[in-house]
């Protein structure tokens, strides 16, 4: 499991890596929803995935930027912060 967060678009290439394969992540994706609001995934918005559950957030949802992401070494959703002391 990599030290650094899973912070990007929930695919593993750079957009413009991506060029003919925009179905294929729409398709890899299309069933991926949002921890917080619950909404699906869309190609076009940031997404941050939250290392202790790895469930999928919008970056507006947690309010993370993609600048502000980049350096998150591990990211933690808002559910995951508050279980802090309790197991």
């Amino acid at each position: 499991r990599p030290s650094e967060s899973q912070a990007k678009y929930p695919n593993a290439q750079h957009k413009e890596d991506d060029v003919g394969l925009e179905e294929e992540d729409e398709e890899e994706h299309g069933e991926t929803l949002c921890g917080a609001c619950g909404e699906s995934y869309a190609s076009d918005e940031f997404w941050i995935c939250c290392d202790m559950c790895e469930r999928w957030f919008h970056g507006k949802c947690v309010k993370i930027t993609p600048a502000r992401a980049e350096h998150i070494k591990q990211y933690k959703c808002p559910s995951c912060s508050n279980k802090r002391g309790r197991q």
